[in-house]
């Protein structure tokens, strides 16, 4: 940057003049201390139907990460919504077991496909797949 582009842009700055205004912070930083009871009530007013976690966090004044902290750590997904009080049960549902029997074997007979064309003949027989009796009909109709 040269000297007058520096000297343009500090242009609003005036050093010369004293400071107005000076505020001193002294003392260590208070963190707000949580109860257990009280994480309890927010956690569970952010876990309502509808409630949004940013405006739980504004009306109790509390920082939306932290709110997402507490939420994870009381294993709470988001959207979930938790009882109003009174004991949680938890419930597992099993699939019902079925019965399996060994397959049956077709009982039908063997079924037989004559396939003639343009003077080829060829003869499928038993269970055929269906892929097979395609190309052995491609095979057939090519010129030989």
């Amino acid at each position: 940057m040269d000297d007058d582009r520096l000297d343009a842009w500090l242009g609003d700055r005036d050093e010369a003049r004293p400071y107005q205004r000076v505020e001193v912070i002294t003392g260590r930083r208070q963190r707000r201390q949580w109860t257990a009871d009280e994480k309890a009530e927010i956690v569970a007013a952010s876990a309502q139907p509808g409630a949004s976690i940013s405006d739980v966090a504004r009306r109790y004044g509390v920082n939306r990460g932290l709110l997402t902290v507490w939420r994870r750590d009381a294993n709470i997904a988001k959207g979930a919504a938790i009882a109003a009080g009174g004991p949680f049960a938890e419930m597992v549902v099993e699939a019902p077991k079925l019965e399996t029997r060994p397959p049956q074997p077709d009982a039908r007979r063997p079924g037989r496909i004559d396939v003639v064309v343009d003077g080829g003949h060829a003869v499928l027989s038993g269970d055929v797949d269906p892929a097979l009796a395609v190309a052995v009909i491609g095979a057939l109709r090519r010129p030989r």
